[in-house]
């Protein structure tokens, strides 16, 4: 069984140098554009090949992040990034965006390439079809479970090959309430997508529910240091440490105890207590991966949190002493009439030698190999450790030993510099896709919430009629009698099933049997799942789409058409659009796809039935929603999407669909909603225009 790296955030150089001082095996940190922290203070060109040389001489490896999604008008920028930071080899990139993976494994193939947790992958499904796509490594979903994490991790050593991936696992920091990628809150209140690393942090403001907190969106941070045996065992590859914007004592604090923990060396009561005290929110979880959610996950950052802080940043001492970790081999030989010469090694090759004086004949006390070893030997203050010596000494020399200690500093500083200098990974500038073919033909689809939505309204007209997997598995008798009605029905995959998707059978099943061919998938695992059950696959919003890279990549995966992202302007959307794209044009936007109820954080959350809702201190009402993103609730806009009198804008960014999306809504409701859509009415109520106009930083 391997261990686990443990790997550190560092979103400044006192971070990184911390990081690598305190042990860790790998620092991910971004540069000053495309990363998912750009409040960071983050690393300039010059200053991120500084910081890659400087780790891989200590023989720490360099994960940069490039995790954000990407606007048609960045690809210049972004890819020209890209052949820059190839000259420095990273020893991988952490992406988000699936046209940037596209084309960073077409540019650079052997860069490695590690799929985002903003890719949402939390079954193995999506770890395969990464893994296709010439991925590396999956960081999962932190809503895991043990089990579900190991059913993971056992699938893939099923059927382990030289192409199958690492799977990484985040196990100390910040929690999101929502699933990451796919929270639009801070987008939709205030223009700060986090999918383009500017999240708001909406999730630490007031929300409230009946008997809650009043901070019914915050998590407590997340602790896994109790279960790392268990999760090496799993064969979890990497132990990610969350923090980018975290100072160097919280850093310095979680990679020492994760590194001994790691190393089966025992974490005491202290250690946790010091960790808690330098950041946490009322105390730390695993309630994810225990399985047991619940009010006992939620917590705030309090005054006493801040105090306690305060109180172990001023006690605790960030390293500044070398990690000696590199094993170096010395070969030196002392011979009469000759210069001194030092040979130094490591183990990735790198060879250097030192010239010294020549030797004296000794007056009173001749030189042994004893004393050239012991100071040789003295490689404190560097990331050095001596492996082997081999001493070439005559007998009866002198030598001063302050001549050892110079030709032993020269050495592995010379050593220290080989390993600095990157090796260029070879990157050939990749070829955009031109624009896409225009619609030939306009079509427009529904979404619906539940069965019963079918009820009332006129579906005239409309080319498709998407419901939920757990409508399928749940409501066969209304289906039948719609699909016997001839109405074009479809399958939305759920936004989430976590580990497999196996538990999807009787859904799927059920919807071949009422004829339907076509799925809505909204999370690459889906797309797998989908296909082997002979579905035509069809892309959701979630999938952020914004850019044709990204599209291709849908495409080549099995799509044949997609939703484009709501986050998206429509001015971007009229750079990508055409045959196969479509828009939202109607409905309550989901803001966060979460696995935790808010509602457990007050009142009994009972299921499908609950129809809670969320407060905000303005007193908007934001829906909670559970049963169709499969095991997971989504919160809402507090008002609809509403371009049914904007129809001729959506149509001239070029796209061939729309989509209306239909959550709460009665089915009088719905029906209403449809005439004002075929009337291209006013709103007449609360709604918004979205992003559609104003798009996101």
């Amino acid at each position: 069984m391997n261990r686990p790296e443990v790997l550190a955030p560092a979103g400044s150089w006192e971070t990184l140098r911390a990081a690598a001082f305190a042990g860790a095996d790998a620092v991910y940190f971004g540069g000053q554009s495309f990363n998912a922290r750009r409040n960071a203070t983050n690393f300039d060109d010059a200053a991120l090949e500084e910081a890659i040389g400087w780790l891989h001489a200590r023989r720490v490896k360099a994960y940069i992040t490039f995790n954000t999604i990407l606007f048609e008008n960045e690809w210049k920028d972004a890819l020209a990034f890209l052949e820059r930071l190839c000259r420095m080899e990273p020893d991988a990139l952490i992406v988000q965006d699936i046209g940037a993976l596209r084309l960073a494994h077409m540019a650079a193939p052997g860069l490695h390439l590690h799929a985002s947790t903003q890719m949402a992958v939390h079954n193995v499904e999506g770890v395969r079809a990464l893994a296709k796509m010439g991925v590396s490594r999956v960081v999962l979903a932190r809503e895991l479970s043990a089990h579900e994490i190991n059913e993971i991790t056992s699938a893939l050593r099923q059927n382990e090959g030289p192409c199958t991936p690492e799977v990484e696992v985040f196990v100390h920091g910040a929690l999101c309430m929502s699933v990451s990628g796919q929270c639009y809150f801070s987008a939709m209140l205030g223009g700060r997508s986090s999918n383009r690393g500017l999240c708001a942090q909406v999730c630490r403001l007031p929300f409230s529910v009946p008997g809650g907190t009043g901070h019914d969106l915050s998590l407590k941070d997340l602790s896994l240091i109790r279960e790392i045996s268990q999760l090496a065992q799993m064969g979890v590859a990497s132990l990610k440490i969350e923090g980018r914007m975290k100072r160097p004592e919280y850093v310095t604090a979680a990679v020492r105890a994760y590194a001994a923990a790691v190393r089966n060396k025992p974490v005491d009561e202290e250690q946790l207590k010091e960790l808690r005290a330098l950041f946490s929110r009322a105390g730390f979880t695993q309630g994810y991966f225990d399985g047991r959610r619940g009010r006992s996950m939620f917590g705030i950052r309090s005054h006493e949190d801040v105090l306690d802080s305060q109180k172990a940043i001023a006690h605790l001492r960030v390293g500044t002493v070398e990690t000696r970790r590199i094993p170096v081999d010395f070969k030196i030989t002392i011979q009469a009439g000759t210069p001194t010469v030092l040979e130094a090694s490591d183990e990735d090759g790198h060879i250097t030698e030192s010239i010294g004086p020549c030797p004296e004949v000794a007056v009173s006390h001749a030189l042994d190999n004893l004393t050239v070893e012991e100071k040789l030997d003295k490689t404190g203050g560097t990331p050095f450790f001596v492996r082997q010596m081999q001493v070439q000494l005559d007998d009866g020399l002198s030598l001063p030993v302050r001549e050892l200690n110079a030709l032993r500093r020269h050495a592995l500083e010379q050593l220290l510099a080989l390993r600095t200098q990157p090796h260029s990974i070879a990157f050939a500038m990749p070829v955009l896709s031109t624009k896409r073919p225009e619609a030939v033909e306009k079509q427009t689809r529904v979404r619906l919430f539940s069965a019963e939505q079918l009820g009332a309204a006129d579906f005239t007209g409309i080319d498709r009629i998407y419901l939920p997997a757990n409508v399928y598995a749940h409501a066969p008798a209304l289906l039948q009698q719609a699909a016997n009605s001839g109405l074009p029905l479809g399958i939305e995959m759920p936004r989430a099933f976590f580990g497999s998707a196996k538990a999807l059978a009787p859904a799927l099943r059920g919807a071949q049997e009422l004829g339907v061919t076509h799925a809505l998938c909204g999370n690459i695992g889906a797309f797998p799942a989908a296909q082997d059950a002979g579905f035509t696959i069809h892309g959701d919003y979630s999938l952020n789409c914004v850019n044709s890279a990204s599209l291709d990549a849908y495409m080549e995966a099995g799509a044949v058409d997609c939703i484009l992202s709501f986050e998206a302007s429509l001015r971007q959307i009229s750079r990508i659009a055409g045959a196969c794209t479509g828009l939202l044009a109607y409905g309550r936007l989901p803001l966060m796809l979460t696995r935790n109820c808010p509602l457990q954080n007050g009142q009994h959350c009972i299921g499908h039935a609950c129809g809670g809702s969320l407060t905000d201190r303005k007193n908007c009402h934001f829906p909670v929603v559970c049963g169709a993103a499969g095991d997971c609730v989504e919160i809402l806009n507090d008002r609809p999407l509403w371009m049914c009198d904007q129809q001729e804008a959506l149509w001239n960014t070029g796209v061939s669909f729309l989509q209306l999306y239909f959550t709460t809504e009665t089915p009088q409701e719905v029906a209403a909603a449809l005439r004002s859509f075929r009337r291209g009415s006013a709103p007449s109520g609360a709604f918004t225009r979205g992003l559609y106009k104003r798009g996101v930083l």
